[in-house]
C-alpha cells in the first residue's frame, strides 16, 4: 500500500468514526477524530507532491498547517475552527453545538480537498 493509499484509508476511517461518535452524542472525541481525519487527508495530498510531514513528528503539525493554508487559503477559517475546537471539546466539551461546527468544518475541508484532487475521502 502506498503512502497516499494509507493516508486516504486512515482519513476515511477517522471521518467515519467522527460522524459515528457525533451521532452517538460522544462529543468529547469528535474534535480529536475530525482533526485526525483532516490531518490524514493533508498527508495524502502532500504525499502526491512528495511531502511526508509525519516523518518529522516535532514539526509535522506546524508544517501541515502551513502547507494547507498556502494551498487552500479559503479553508483557513475552517482549519482554525477545527484546531480551536480540539481543546474545547476534548477537555470538558459536552457541547453538541460545538461538535456540530467541527463536523461541518471537517466535511467542508474534505469536500474542498476532493474537488481539487482525484482523491475521495468520503
Amino acid at each position: 500500500m502506498s503512502d497516499v493509499e494509507l493516508h486516504v484509508k486512515a482519513a476515511r476511517q477517522k471521518r467515519s468514526a467522527a460522524l459515528d461518535e457525533f451521532e452517538k452524542k460522544r462529543y468529547m472525541v469528535v474534535g480529536d477524530l475530525a482533526i485526525k481525519a483532516v490531518e490524514q487527508a493533508i498527508e495524502a495530498l502532500a504525499a502526491l507532491d512528495g511531502a511526508h510531514f509525519h516523518l518529522h513528528p516535532r514539526s509535522a503539525h506546524s508544517n501541515r498547517l502551513r502547507w494547507v493554508k498556502e494551498r487552500f487559503p479559503l479553508l483557513s477559517k475552517d482549519i482554525d475552527e477545527l484546531w480551536g475546537a480540539y481543546g474545547a471539546l476534548g477537555y470538558g466539551g459536552i457541547d453538541g453545538e460545538r461538535a456540530k461546527k467541527v463536523i461541518d468544518c471537517m466535511e467542508r475541508v474534505l469536500g474542498e480537498f476532493e474537488s481539487k484532487s482525484s482523491i475521495r475521502f468520503k
